[in-house]
């Protein structure tokens, strides 16, 4: 019994080393530790307020995004990170909510999570610690992994939510489906633009289901329910606040106010896609003191995941006629439209993320991305066998490269956001 637990811990013994190793560089090169707070602590804050009995802020706080609406002032973050922080605040108060640490137990999870949606895929454990590997240290994800400030802090929690949300849709267990509905409801309630993924996780719940539509349409509700529940006390949120259910507060900024089109407009989508897609950084980091601090530049250079996914994604679709048809229709059409929406919703935005290396708010795309990728090798890992590793291993090393240096770069440039 003891070497069987062994042997099933003994890819995760490696992940958390490797991982933790990098993670220390990291730290190394930080004017934090992971056991100090941060300065951009919105969510702590409203975590206070709601433990005093009220929804909006006590004063205006000039270091944080503050909304202002019908002369009060507000947080203007989608809330569930602030349901995270309220037993942690309730305990140990807003100034010890150790916002870097749970960043790291979050991480950690994502690594723990990204390996187990890998082994469902793949029967090779070493293509699955490979990969898990190349998503959290090898993309942009690694740039958002150990800050706890709230942009980052809150992206953190969308990418472990979404990846847990693919999990228990495509485990075997059929008493997941719940938990599945609800994790993704956590991630809609840290980056709202996550609910592009309701059709694709109610879609792998209906196929582990295997009956009838009809039978699965009545199930739907019963499986939903518990994220009903939470999404409502969002909407409640929203409705209490600002008068309307789908509005969380940035568009009371003053920026999003001042910018043409508001927070979010078809005005702004031409030049982001633009960045998005065929944006480069002028100089690597580390490499001058004129680093691009700030600017983004194109996804899939930052992520080059990317590059491996559409690798695959071509390969498959030409061919296809080799594939059962769920892996035609699900992978290779309906799942690249909506990372496609999703990419092009976040175009949308005022900005493209603010502060940050690489584009940020892309990263949100990468854990669904990530599962396209893993479905794909799980029909070509026969033919390809640990072979893949090879194939990917000069986009990971790039990846880890870039993204290792560019968030100890930006770490040390904006040493003032603890």
């Amino acid at each position: 019994m003891i070497k069987k637990l062994l042997a099933t811990l003994e890819p995760y013994f490696f992940l958390f080393g490797i991982a933790l190793f990098v993670f220390a560089i990291v730290y190394a090169n930080a004017d934090y530790s992971v056991f100090t707070n941060s300065w951009h602590n919105p969510h702590a804050l409203q975590a206070q307020m709601w433990l005093q009995g009220q929804l909006n802020l006590d004063r205006f706080y000039a270091h944080l995004e503050i909304a202002l609406f019908n002369d009060m002032y507000w947080i203007s973050f989608p809330p569930f990170p602030s349901v995270v922080m309220l037993p942690i605040v309730a305990i140990f108060g807003r100034y010890n909510a150790y916002e870097h640490f749970i960043a790291l137990v979050v991480t950690l999870f994502v690594v723990a999570y990204a390996y187990k949606i890998a082994s469902t895929q793949l029967k090779s454990r070493k293509l699955s610690v490979f990969f898990a590997l190349f998503l959290c240290l090898g993309t942009n994800y690694l740039h958002v992994a150990l800050w706890g400030a709230v942009w980052h802090l809150a992206q953190n929690m969308a990418f472990l939510f979404t990846l847990m949300a693919i999990y228990y849709a495509i485990t075997p267990n059929k008493k997941h489906a719940g938990l599945s509905l609800f994790f993704l409801c956590c991630a809609m309630g840290c980056r709202p633009f996550q609910v592009i993924y309701v059709p694709l996780i109610v879609y792998l719940l209906y196929k582990r289901e295997g009956v009838k539509l009809s039978t699965f349409a009545l199930r739907l509700p019963l499986y939903g329910l518990p994220a009903l529940v939470l999404g409502s006390g969002f909407l409640w949120h929203n409705y209490a606040r600002f008068g309307n259910i789908f509005e969380f507060g940035h568009n009371y900024l003053p920026l999003s106010m001042a910018t043409p089109g508001g927070q979010f407009s078809t005005l702004h989508m031409r030049e982001h896609l633009r960045i998005m897609f065929f944006g480069l950084p002028t100089q690597l980091p580390l490499l001058s003191p004129l680093v691009p601090r700030g600017q983004a530049f194109a996804f899939w250079l930052a992520s080059p995941l990317v590059i491996s996914y559409v690798f695959y994604l071509v390969y498959c679709i030409r061919n296809r006629a080799r594939f059962d048809g769920e892996l035609v229709h699900m992978y290779l059409v309906y799942l690249p439209i909506l990372l496609g929406l999703h990419l092009l919703l976040l175009s949308a935005h005022k900005c493209t993320g603010g502060r940050q290396f690489g584009y940020r708010y892309t990263i949100d795309v990468l854990p669904v991305m990530f599962l396209g990728l893993m479905a794909m090798l799980k029909r070509l890992e026969g033919e390809m066998g640990d072979g893949s590793v090879f194939r990917n291993l000069a986009p990971f090393l790039f990846g880890l490269g870039l993204n290792l240096m560019g968030t100890i770069d930006f770490i040390a440039y904006y040493h003032g956001f603890r």
